[in-house]
């Protein structure tokens, strides 16, 4: 009592308790907005949280959304679905090469794996057409045969890769006939320097057929050599169930020169930090270019020594697409591989010009004898021609 009247009677008493007042309220703000602040911050980065996995969501949704509608497959003709429903394995295999072969090209494999759940039994039907891959009988010739032959082998092969897309059951009866169809079809393979598309399409029958236990596993790697680079080649070695087994394939192709077929394995099955990319490349690289030494000293025609220099320079722009298709950081750059190009161009060019000047010389010398020897007849016979007879 005595301090509040003490403080209501003194002013100065009274603004320094007010003064005090306001410094414990200036303290206790300033201590609110720095809270307040902190606050602010924590909410903007919840909602920044929360903006992330809504977009996060959104995205997911959006693929799976585009890989339900990719799985979905087109709606077929209904011609197309009348010859599987109707098993016509022929039929459907004479439509659909007449189909393809239209311009602008037609694009039907959605069409096709549709079509193939509607048959009774997708994998008897596509057995049925595609048994002709090696056509037995043809009335055609010539060109006409052979171009025949490519759009029967086209239309197989479209046909197996649908038949492995849509994975039908298959019976015992169909997995036989397939097997013993498999076996024909290697009988006629004729080693590696074979079509690769007939390669492909025993590949494709085994696949689609799970027949992969058929042939032995240095068969396999024989004929998937063959085909190394295709761009089918890996989903085919992967459906065959040989995954344990890339490693000795790869290291297969190392040994068999097969540097840029082995890459191509090696990155498409995650094995960079087994199989180093640049050992490989260097060794294509050496390897060309010791084959064209020799053939270049061995040759004894102008067409066989032109043709070790168009192996090398195929050699090297295979390189540049290894490297440019892999992303492989080396110091193979498609700068100073295009010079080593331009080198052995010129070179060919150099000894095509060799080659024009010299026979421009042996061609000359007896032309430039042959009119001297006339020019001396003319000068003989133009007095007795020009004299009077007596």
């Amino acid at each position: 009592m005595v301090s509040v009247e003490n403080s209501s009677t003194d002013p100065n008493l009274f603004l320094t308790n007010r003064l005090g007042d306001i410094r414990a309220y200036s303290s206790s703000l300033a201590s609110f907005t720095l809270q307040w602040r902190d606050l602010e911050e924590l909410f903007e980065s919840i909602q920044l949280s929360v903006d992330d996995c809504f977009n996060d969501i959104q995205l997911r949704q959006k693929q799976i959304t585009e890989a339900l509608s990719s799985s979905v497959p087109s709606q077929p003709r209904p011609e197309l679905k009348y010859l599987c429903l109707n098993m016509d394995g022929k039929g459907l295999r004479s439509f659909l090469i007449e189909k393809t072969k239209a311009r602008p090209p037609f694009s039907i494999g959605d069409e096709v794996s549709a079509a193939l759940l509607s048959a009774p039994d997708p994998a008897m039907l596509v057995l049925d057409a595609v048994d002709d891959f090696y056509p037995r009988k043809s009335k055609s010739k010539g060109k006409d045969k052979r171009s025949e032959l490519v759009d029967i082998r086209r239309t197989c092969v479209l046909l197996l890769e649908q038949l492995m897309k849509i994975s039908p059951r298959i019976g015992p009866a169909v997995t036989a006939k397939a097997k013993k169809l498999a076996i024909e079809w290697k009988a006629k393979i004729n080693g590696e320097n074979d079509n690769s598309s007939r390669v492909l399409g025993l590949l494709l029958l085994l696949a689609a057929y799970e027949l992969g236990c058929v042939f032995q596993l240095n068969v396999l790697f024989d004929l998937f050599e063959m085909v190394a680079l295709h761009h089918q080649a890996s989903e085919l070695y992967r459906r065959l169930g040989l995954m344990d087994r890339v490693s000795d394939f790869i290291q297969n192709l190392i040994t068999k020169r097969k540097q840029i077929e082995a890459i191509k394995f090696i990155y498409e099955f995650g094995l960079v930090d087994k199989f180093p990319p640049f050992p490989l490349l260097r060794a294509h690289l050496q390897d060309a270019k010791r084959a064209h030494k020799k053939a270049t000293k061995e040759a004894d025609s102008r067409r066989s020594k032109d043709e070790a220099i168009d192996k090398e320079i195929a050699a090297v722009k295979a390189v540049i697409s290894c490297v440019k298709d892999h992303k492989i950081e080396c110091k193979y750059t498609s700068k100073n591989l295009g010079k080593r190009i331009n080198q052995l161009k010129a070179l060919k060019r150099n000894r095509e010009k060799e080659i024009e000047g010299g026979k421009d010389c042996t061609r000359t010398a007896p032309q430039a004898q042959q009119q001297h020897h006339n020019k001396k007849k003319r000068l003989r016979a133009e007095p007795a021609a020009n004299s009077n007879p007596k």
